[in-house]
């Protein structure tokens, strides 16, 4: 038995398929754990789900996000030192990724704090800091999201009967917010910065999250912090 690492948030041990479904499928959508090698977090990523290919991805699906000085913006600041705001993986694609999977290779000198948010969470704190910004997000047009060829107009929080069905949000050049929703923009990052979990991780130590219901970032680090990275499009049936 795996003793309980008091130093992660939802610590749910060795990582493996059986872990995932639990954590993702009957839990609130967000984990960490363990896992002795690359090869291993691999196979768990297979046997739990669709591994999605990925532009910075290597041909087995593994991205490494580590500083790349000389890669220009496009790329987007997880493959630089600087901070990353809460966001979601690929928000303008039709579908993104429903899960994803960051496993510590190396850690850096200072920073680098891993840092997520339950969008339930995010929600309440909005709706209470203030009520016209949640529905400012929650209008079918707040944001456009483009990557690429691929191009989504959505909300930040998709609603279905009062209950958050979906988040999307990304944070770079080529994301444009409604008027409404860019003059609620310090509501927002009131909220996310009140709602967030802040925790480090060491070599061997990871996360996995729903993307569709979680927001996910990163502190500002210095060193040679790198981490692996799994796309998942969703779990394989079980039976």
């Amino acid at each position: 038995m795996t003793t309980a690492d008091l130093s992660l948030p939802n610590y749910a041990g060795r990582l493996t398929d059986s872990m995932l479904r639990e954590a993702m499928e009957d839990g609130d959508g967000f984990a960490t754990f363990e896992c002795e090698s690359e090869e291993a977090f691999l196979e768990a990523a297979h046997e739990y789900g669709v591994v999605m290919p990925h532009r910075d991805a290597d041909a087995r699906g593994v991205t490494r996000l580590r500083d790349m000085p000389g890669i220009g913006p496009e790329r987007g600041v997880g493959l630089t030192k600087k901070v990353l705001m809460p966001h979601t993986d690929r928000p303008a694609a039709k579908t993104p990724p429903r899960v994803l999977l960051l496993w510590c290779r190396s850690g850096g000198t200072d920073g680098g704090e891993a840092t997520v948010l339950r969008g339930t969470d995010v929600v309440g704190r909005l709706n209470e800091l203030d009520p016209s910004a949640l529905k400012a997000f929650c209008a079918p047009d707040a944001a456009i999201f483009r990557t690429g060829s691929d191009e989504m107009v959505s909300p930040i929080f998709r609603m279905r009967h009062g209950v958050l069905d979906e988040v999307r949000l990304r944070f770079d050049p080529f994301v444009y917010f409604a008027a409404d929703a860019a003059r609620a923009m310090p509501s927002l990052e009131r909220a996310l910065t009140e709602a967030e979990r802040v925790f480090s991780l060491t070599p061997g130590k990871g996360y996995a999250l729903r993307n569709d219901l979680w927001f996910h970032g990163r502190r500002a680090y210095s060193g040679d912090r790198e981490m692996s990275r799994i796309m998942i499009a969703g779990e394989h049936p079980v039976g």
